[in-house]
C-alpha cells in the first residue's frame, strides 16, 4: 500500500478535487459528517475548524493506493482507511473525515479528507506527517497481509538491471533523444518535442502550478513514462536546458528591444 498525506488551509479546494465528476467518486464512509454534497460537506468542515483560531492548516488529506495483487473490496478499503486514521491520531468520537474512492485509474485508491480540529477543539498533530504516513502504510501492510509495495518495486528494479531487455522503450528513448540532440535543427524544446512526436515518443515539460516555471521533463512511449533523469543524467531538465534554447530565458522587454534597434541603427549610420 502506498500512503501519501498533505495538509492545507482550505477545505473547499480539497473537497472539490476529491468529488469532481471526472474522478467518478464514491463516498464509501463518513464520520462526523452528515451532508453528501460538496457545499454541505465544506460547510461542516469549516464550521468546526473555525472554533480553533490557532491552526492555519486544518485540512488533512491522505491518499491510499493498492496494487492489483491485493484485490481490495470497498469494505476492506473502509476498514483500512479507518485503521489508518486511528494510527494518525484521529478518533470516531472526536473527528470528522470522509473516505472517497476514485474510479478513474486502473489502480485501486481512495482519498481521506479529514478535519484536524476535533469536536472538543483539540488538534491532530502534523509533526512529521509525511514520514509517519509511510510508516503507517508499512504497518498496515503487515497487519492486513497486503502486498509490500516497496519490496515489489525493488524486485522490479533488480529484474530490469539483470535483464535490461525488460525495459526496451527506455533504451530506445535514450538513443533517439541522444541522436536528435546532435542534429543542428534540434535547438529548442519545441523542436525536440516535435521530432520525438513523429517517432511515437511524447515529451512533457513539468511546470510549477503557481509560478508556471518549468522544472522537469518526462518522456513517454506507449503506456510507460520516464523522468528525464531516469533516461540519463544528461536528459534531466537542467541538463537539457543548458544544451538547447532554455525555456526560462527572459523575454526581452520593449525598452531592451528599442535600445537594441538604436544601437544597430547607429552602427549602420557610422558604417561600422
Amino acid at each position: 500500500m502506498i500512503g501519501k498525506t498533505k495538509t492545507g488551509s482550505g477545505f473547499k479546494g480539497t473537497v472539490q478535487y476529491c468529488l469532481q465528476d471526472k474522478k467518478t467518486p464514491e463516498i464509501l464512509d463518513m464520520n462526523g459528517i452528515s451532508h453528501t454534497d460538496k457545499r454541505g460537506i465544506v460547510h461542516e468542515f469549516v464550521t468546526l475548524s473555525s472554533t480553533n483560531d490557532n491552526i492555519s492548516k486544518p485540512v488533512w488529506h491522505s491518499s491510499l493506493s493498492f496494487p492489483k495483487e491485493d484485490k481490495i473490496t470497498d469494505e476492506k478499503m473502509i476498514e483500512i482507511a479507518n485503521r489508518f486514521m486511528e494510527k494518525a491520531g484521529f478518533s470516531k468520537e472526536n473527528n470528522q473525515w470522509l473516505v472517497i474512492k476514485h474510479n478513474d485509474t486502473k489502480h485501486t485508491h481512495c482519498h481521506i479528507v479529514a478535519n484536524r480540529v476535533g469536536f472538543d477543539g483539540t488538534t491532530i498533530s502534523d509533526f512529521y506527517f509525511k514520514s509517519r504516513t509511510v510508516q503507517y502504510a508499512k504497518e498496515i501492510e503487515n497487519e492486513y497481509g497486503l502486498a509490500k509495495v516497496q519490496e515489489m518495486a525493488k524486485e522490479r528494479r533488480a529484474a530490469i538491471e539483470l535483464n535490461p531487455t525488460e525495459a526496451p522503450n527506455k533504451e530506445h528513448i535514450r538513443k533517439r533523444v541522444e541522436a536528435l540532440l546532435k542534429q543542428p535543427r534540434v535547438n529548442s524544446f519545441e523542436a525536440l518535442r516535435g521530432e520525438l512526436k513523429r517517432e511515437g515518443i511524447e515529451m512533457n515539460v513539468r511546470t510549477h502550478a503557481k509560478t508556471g516555471k518549468p522544472y522537469g521533463v518526462s518522456f513517454k512511449m506507449g503506456e510507460t513514462a520516464y523522468k528525464g533523469s531516469d533516461i540519463g543524467k544528461q536528459f534531466a531538465f537542467k541538463a537539457l536546458n543548458s544544451q538547447i534554447s532554455p525555456l526560462n530565458a527572459p523575454i526581452p522587454t520593449l525598452k531592451i528591444i528599442k535600445t537594441a534597434v538604436k544601437i544597430v541603427s547607429k552602427v549602420i549610420e557610422l558604417g561600422i
